[in-house]
């Protein structure tokens, strides 16, 4: 506590500045304690979102904690809280095969031009897309492409799916491009600005007859209570407005 810093000419340095991390400026950062806390699988998958592999970027762990949500999200689309596995057989919908082979189509993209940041990112949102979707179908090829990216939780869920070999030996998922073509859209419909239901229509459905349509719909007729809208916006696979 009495150590004083100076610079040569006398006055005290205050003030802060980044480098790249080297034994020889003692500012290396042990990543045990991140490995500790949150597993091997979160530090690697961490380090590649930080950003683009090829720049340079501060270390900051406040994110990581993103991360290890992430990680442990899709380990319960496996697990119950007991432990159970609740994978199933069923059938999933297109709109589930359309999310798992879009980000099939994503990754491999990104894998094959080395940004494993905006993969991360991807794998993230078809989390998002996916709820609380447990069935094997999606699961199982899903499991394959974060592989890479969380080896061991990866090799932990190909096991408990009923696999017997490696996880590294299965068969890379091919993207099937028929649900890359989308039918239909799930339009967020709000009133006076704020979003209050979703609805889905077709994409070759002319404005005019979704204007018509979703005004009649059961959601909105609650908030307009019998008057007529003084106008209804539609941006053509993005958003629905009504105005009251």
């Amino acid at each position: 506590k009495d150590a004083e810093f100076i610079l040569e000419d006398g006055k005290y340095i205050c003030g802060w500045a980044i480098e790249k991390m080297s034994k020889s400026m003692f500012n290396v950062v042990n990543p045990d304690y991140i490995v500790e806390n949150y597993g091997a699988d979160t530090l690697r998958m961490y380090e590649m979102f930080l950003g683009p592999l090829e720049q340079s970027k501060p270390w900051d762990t406040n994110g990581i904690d993103g991360v290890h949500k992430f990680l442990r999200r899709f380990w319960r689309l496996f697990f119950d809280r007991d432990g159970r596995l609740v994978v199933t057989d069923e059938t999933p919908t297109e709109k589930e095969l359309r999310t798992l082979h879009k980000t099939i189509r994503k990754v491999t993209d990104d894998i094959e031009n080395f940004s494993f940041n905006t993969s991360v990112a991807a794998f993230m949102i078809c989390l998002n897309e996916l709820g609380d979707c447990s069935k094997r179908a999606i699961l199982e090829p899903l499991t394959v492409l974060l592989a890479p990216f969380a080896p061991h939780i990866a090799e932990e869920l190909w096991e408990a799916l009923g696999h017997t070999g490696s996880i590294c030996d299965a068969s890379y998922p091919a993207c099937d491009e028929k649900y890359l073509v989308q039918s239909s859209f799930e339009y967020p419909v709000s009133i006076n600005g704020k979003l209050r239901f979703k609805k889905e229509y077709p994409t070759a459905m002319a404005p005019a007859e979704i204007q018509a349509d979703v005004v009649q719909a059961p959601e909105a007729q609650k908030w307009l209570d019998g008057k007529a809208p003084k106008k209804v916006i539609v941006v053509p696979g993005k958003i629905i407005n009504i105005v009251i």
